[in-house]
């Protein structure tokens, strides 16, 4: 483990150490929104599910309107205007007893937050970009960590005061924006000179650069280093369809935190159990990358063969659920769940990463982000929905239902790269 990480670009192990703080910071603040809303503002938990969606609605337009400021407006101004925007609210969030300017004040988090969010995985599309699959990868496993520790530190620093769950987390997103002040220049000048040498070197080996004439050059020859470039133009129907996919993977997997976990406690699984399905997921997601590793060499040696398994994992995880009623099967079922998560979160923007044209990377992936952050939304409502009419069981056949949607708009993704030639190379040769 230690080679493999000495082995990553040092601008890419920076970036997984701030996302790592970043991560702790956020999540020493989201676990206990719902208590802070309920326990010390007195409203019901009801407007605190409302407050939770309209989060996740900023959420959504922050990431997009970030990747569009990535791209256009530069990389350290966004980094730093969306930066400060979190310090300067965590702090007044930590300050403020007033019910309707916390609400104001959790929104314009969520959107600056939403804002940042999407810039980690550009960047590292930016810094590596033969990385593939890896450098998203590296984030995202960065990212679940700093969960983890968050999820820990956070529930220390509310013994002491909520306050200082906000204080503690701007004090980690000063460190994070330091860190970007102090090191992004300068990896983003050496990414821009590697490219341009790279560039050089490609031209300087092309026969036209040798003398020779494109009358004289096969039909095939022209066309192979053509059909290596990335497209000038955004696939949007290819984009739509990945996004689709996305979602609905999404809008499944949101059911483990809304829904399956009242039903859970109606089966009289305490929440201390449910907690502890979530210690096994970031447990697994952490430590459980060689067996992921090992499952991809095995059996998805794409990209596309590693979203399509993903969702098929999706599948089975809810049939399992659906034909039990045990803690057993609930623990089965979240391994499997996460082994899918695993798959298809890394997968998904890698693979929108491979069709991205020069200096689109924020947009896409806020794009990305975006999706995300609407099957949250959207997930919560639609799965309570399905549960009061049709049951768990009931609920737990049409997310599988859903899930194989997923395969099918992932599979019509790749069937159109195909048709016009650009599907992706990545390989498990890259993991």
């Amino acid at each position: 483990m230690k080679q493999k990480w000495q082995s990553y670009p040092s601008s890419i192990r920076l970036l997984a150490i701030a996302a790592i703080i970043f991560s702790t910071g956020m999540a020493c603040i989201w676990p206990l929104v719902t208590i802070y809303i309920h326990d010390y503002l007195g409203k019901p938990l009801t407007v605190a599910g409302f407050l939770l969606l309209l989060n996740q609605g900023a959420f959504l337009i922050g990431s997009i309107a970030g990747g569009m400021l990535f791209d256009r407006w530069g990389k350290m101004r966004t980094i730093i205007f969306s930066s400060v925007g979190i310090i300067l609210i965590s702090v007044g969030l930590g300050v403020t007893h007033d019910f309707t300017m916390y609400t104001v004040l959790l929104l314009l988090n969520g959107l600056f937050y939403g804002m940042l969010s999407p810039v980690l995985n550009a960047l590292a599309v930016v810094l590596w970009p033969e990385g593939g699959r890896t450098g998203i990868n590296t984030i995202y496993v960065a990212l679940n960590a700093g969960v983890a520790a968050g999820s820990a530190l956070g529930g220390l620093l509310a013994s002491i005061s909520f306050a200082w769950t906000f204080f503690g987390n701007a004090i980690l997103q000063v460190i994070v924006l330091i860190m970007f002040v102090l090191t992004l220049p300068r990896q983003l000048k050496a990414a821009a000179d590697g490219s341009s040498q790279g560039e050089q070197a490609n031209t300087a080996g092309t026969p036209a650069a040798a003398g020779q004439s494109a009358a004289h050059l096969n039909p095939g020859d022209a066309l192979a280093p053509l059909q290596q470039l990335p497209p000038k133009k955004v696939a949007w129907g290819a984009l739509l369809l990945l996004c689709s996919g996305l979602l609905i993977c999404w809008i499944v997997y949101v059911q483990w935190t809304t829904v399956l976990s009242t039903y859970m406690q109606s089966l009289g699984i305490s929440l201390r159990q449910y907690s502890l399905l979530w210690t096994i997921n970031g447990g697994l997601i952490l430590f459980g990358q060689p067996l992921i590793a090992w499952v991809i060499r095995r059996f998805a040696r794409t990209l596309r063969a590693q979203m399509l398994l993903g969702s098929y994992v999706f599948v089975l995880s809810m049939l399992i659920l659906s034909q039990t009623t045990s803690y057993a099967g609930f623990v089965a079922g979240m391994f499997i769940m996460t082994l899918g998560e695993m798959l298809v979160w890394p997968a998904v923007p890698a693979v929108a990463a491979e069709f991205t044209p020069p200096g689109r990377e924020g947009f896409i992936q806020g794009l990305i982000s975006g999706t995300g952050s609407a099957g949250r939304m959207l997930g919560p409502l639609l799965g309570a929905i399905i549960f009061q009419h049709f049951q768990a069981q009931g609920l737990l056949y049409i997310m599988a239902g859903l899930a194989l949607l997923a395969v099918a708009f992932f599979a019509l993704h790749s069937s159109l790269q195909g048709r016009t030639g650009k599907v992706p190379k990545t390989t498990a040769e890259k993991l």
